[in-house]
């Protein structure tokens, strides 16, 4: 499927299901104690993991309100993205300030002397690639224009994407969550927060990561989580330090926090692996969190609790290939490899059973042909008479013979029969 044009992306964004952003600011913090406050930062050993790797070379996209390019914890690690309501903007310029949190948390670098101030992002040195799908006219934000920004920033170089947002159902978003993981580009989504009476989308998808949010003590979020099948893993939701746009800082919680805090840790994770495909990434983040709740998979932590150290220096421990009561298997995860070999061996059955339908149908058309042909020689046989036809009556008993015969009973089994004497 081709990228969707600019101007075919703007339509779509016209259809009428609403979403909006998931929790955000409680307070604001101010700049020289925001690294102190930065409580996750330390419950997920990120210090001591920036020694490995810090997300170099790694590009998360981050479908949202748009990213302050210019913040003094972002400058630099912004590139041109795309604003589907104005040209120039190109999505470094954030119109509420929830997109320039989510980027702060994914690659924020800090400032000041060894930027020991401001937010320090789980992978500071990766690129944001920004995409801006709010109008400053409207509220309301689009399922379609999700889709249309997955759809970008699969095909404007996108290694991860985050979706700290939540909608309805939508086919059109549903096929862009699928593009995207056929072309190893994760897509990380919120569950959604208490409020919440339902998992949005593109969290409901089974090929989205989905994030539920924890507590500072690890237990899980009674405000920023929402127990759900779909729930894949949980990482820290309440009283997150991050940027807002003109270098202002806030405190807040949400769902949407913690899923910026597992991209980051994907492109830690991207950057350390660069050869892992969707499945593979997939399993390694998920295969090694720490089970909290109840053993297995389980409605608020999913498969767990994120552990970036574990998934960036350990093993998969294969826990997705045990299945238990509540936890499906890890196969669900198919292998974008394994799916285009399944399309491409359905292709080909179809345009068999297409071209041995058409055989069929021209040799069904000649045998037709054919037998109509027989019926209307034997009708005009039967309408000559033995008069006309040369035939001498038969006697008692006898049998009609064709004058000029042999002599030979009619037998209607002969096409010979059915032929004019020669002379």
């Amino acid at each position: 499927m081709r990228v969707l044009a600019r101007s075919a992306a703007i339509l779509a964004i016209t259809a009428a299901s609403v979403l909006v952003p998931l929790g955000l600011p409680a307070a604001p913090a101010l700049a020289d104690s925001t690294r102190d406050k930065s409580w996750h930062l330390k419950a997920l050993e990120i210090p001591e993991l920036h020694k490995i790797t810090q997300g170099e070379g790694v590009v998360v996209a981050v479908i949202d309100t748009g990213v302050d390019a210019k913040h003094q914890d972002l400058k630099d690690n912004v590139l041109p993205g795309v604003d589907f309501y104005d040209e120039d903007a190109k999505g470094r310029v954030d119109r509420v300030g929830h997109g320039t949190s989510m980027a702060s948390l994914i690659a924020g670098h800090g400032h000041g002397p060894g930027k020991r101030d401001g937010v320090l992002g789980i992978a500071p040195k990766a690129k944001i690639l920004p995409v801006t799908i709010k109008s400053e006219r409207s509220p309301l934000i689009q399922p379609t224009a999700i889709a249309a920004g997955i759809n970008w920033a699969v095909d404007h170089g996108a290694d991860i994407i985050n979706v700290s947002l939540s909608s309805s159902f939508n086919d059109e978003l549903n096929r862009a969550v699928e593009r995207a993981y056929q072309r190893n580009v994760i897509v990380v989504a919120s569950v959604g927060n208490r409020q919440d009476s339902i998992i949005g989308n593109p969290a409901s998808h089974q090929n989205a990561m989905a994030v539920n949010g924890t507590a500072r003590n690890g237990t899980i979020s009674k405000e920023a989580s929402l127990p759900a099948e779909q729930v894949d893993i949980a990482a820290p939701g309440e009283d997150i330090v991050h940027a807002v746009p003109g270098n202002g800082y806030e405190t807040g919680l949400g769902s949407s926090l913690s899923t910026a805090l597992v991209s980051g840790a994907l492109a830690l994770v991207r950057a350390e692996h660069p050869d892992l495909n969707g499945y593979q990434m997939f399993q390694r983040l998920l295969e090694t969190t720490r089970d909290e709740g109840e053993p297995g998979r389980d409605l608020h932590y999913g498969w767990g609790a994120l552990d970036i150290r574990q998934a960036v220096t350990g093993e998969p421990d294969g826990r997705g290939n045990r299945p238990t009561a509540t936890a499906p298997n890890v196969q669900q995860w198919a292998d974008p490899r394994e799916r285009e070999d399944g399309i491409l061996i359905f292709v080909w059955a179809v345009i068999i059973a297409v071209f041995l339908l058409i055989v069929g149908g021209i040799v069904g058309t000649v045998m037709l042909l054919r037998g109509r042909t027989r019926r209307r020689r034997t009708e005009s046989a039967d309408e000559e008479s033995p008069a006309a036809s040369g035939a001498v009556a038969p006697a008692a008993g006898g049998s009609a013979t064709p004058a000029g015969g042999t002599g030979q009973a009619a037998d209607g089994s002969d096409d010979v029969v059915w032929q004019r004497p020669s002379g």
